[in-house]
């Protein structure tokens, strides 16, 4: 049975002790927060983590949340910034590796699942260019929304939006 509060409503009765509103929370949104950080990570495991620690993330700040603001994108901007600082903490890491080996090393990824052509064409898009796209069309986001999650400009969420969808264009043409 879906419970019919408001985000909003769910934040007030977990904040007062009740951990199945936050279960709530979670089962509205973890499809939107995976898909974010699948846009981000082009990797289903990272993407996994990712969502898992944005949530954690959320339930150990959640009296921080301003509940005149969408929940949803307070918890994507949390995801956005998980995702950040894993790639800060991995380009940290390869660097004093590179220091250190004196050659770059390169992570061998299996190979990609057999994906649908549009998923396939996603998963190319540069990061930067995915998630923006991804928020745009499959979250029905706004672009002031996309830019405050993503931490860049509305132009600039525009400008991604626009060269993300010219690329995806591109990709399935080429594949036909």
């Amino acid at each position: 049975m879906k419970d019919e509060r408001t985000d909003q409503e769910l934040v007030a009765v977990c904040l007062d002790g009740n951990r199945d509103a936050f279960a709530e929370l979670v089962c509205r949104h973890q499809d939107s927060v995976y898909g974010l950080a699948v846009g981000m990570t082009r990797n289903h495991e990272d993407a996994a983590d990712m969502a898992q620690e944005a949530f954690i993330r959320a339930y150990a700040k959640l009296e921080q949340y301003n509940p005149d603001y969408s929940f949803k994108s307070w918890l994507l901007r949390i995801c956005a910034n998980q995702t950040k600082n894993l790639f800060r903490k991995r380009m940290r890491r390869r660097r004093v590796e590179e220091n250190y080996l004196k050659e770059e090393t390169v992570a061998g990824d299996a190979a990609p699942p057999d994906y649908q052509p549009l998923e396939e064409a996603l998963a190319q898009l540069p990061p930067k260019l995915c998630a923006p796209l991804r928020l745009k069309f499959m979250e029905g986001m706004a672009y002031e929304e996309i830019s405050s999650i993503l931490g860049i400009g509305v132009s600039a969420a525009k400008m991604r939006v626009m060269r993300a969808r010219k690329q995806l264009a591109e990709m399935l043409n080429h594949g036909k």
